[in-house]
C-alpha cells in the first residue's frame, strides 16, 4: 500500500510574544521583546524568524524542564524554510538566573550557525535571558561566523 503525504502550515500568534510584524533592530529591543522569559520556571527556547527587513514573520517556542530544553537544528530550519525566513534570532532563558552559556548552548549555536550557511539563512544572535541579566553571543564576540 502506498501513502500520499500532505504538509500544511498555518500561522498562529504566540500569546506570550505578540509581534505583529515588529522588527528587531538591536539587542535592547530583543531583550525587551523577550523579557517575559526571565520569570519562566522552565527553560524555554524561542526562535524568531525574520524576513529580509528583519521583521518578525514567525515565532517558534520550545518548552523544556527546569534546566534544559531539547532543540533540534533540523526543526529550527524546517520552520525557517516553511516561513520563508532569511534570518533567525535564537533566545532562551536559564531559570536559575545565571546567563553564562553552557557547553551545550555553545555547541547548539555553532551547529545552527553552520547549518544556516547551507540554507543561506543568517543567524543574527543567540541571547540567554536570566534574572534581570542577559548574555548575547553577538555582543560578547563569540557568535560563530
Amino acid at each position: 500500500m502506498k501513502y500520499a503525504y500532505s504538509l500544511k502550515t498555518h500561522r498562529v500568534k504566540e500569546e506570550d510574544f505578540p509581534y505583529h510584524g515588529q522588527s528587531i533592530r538591536n539587542t535592547s529591543e530583543l531583550i525587551e521583546f523577550a523579557r517575559s522569559l526571565q520569570d519562566a520556571d522552565v527553560e524555554k527556547f524561542l526562535v524568531l524568524y525574520l524576513d529580509v527587513k528583519n521583521h518578525i514573520i514567525c515565532i517558534r517556542v520550545w518548552e523544556g524542564t527546569v534546566n534544559q530544553c531539547v532543540v533540534y537544528p533540523r526543526e529550527v530550519f524546517r520552520h525557517a524554510l516553511l516561513a520563508g525566513a532569511s534570518a533567525v534570532i535564537l533566545i532562551h532563558n536559564h531559570p536559575s538566573g545565571e546567563t553564562k552559556p553552557s557547553d551545550s548552548d555553545v555547541l547548539l549555536t555553532r551547529t545552527i550557525t553552520e547549518a544556516g550557511k547551507v540554507f543561506d539563512i543568517k543567524i543574527h544572535d543567540h541571547t540567554i535571558i536570566g534574572s534581570n541579566r542577559f548574555f548575547s553571543f553577538r555582543e560578547e564576540g563569540i557568535m560563530p561566523g
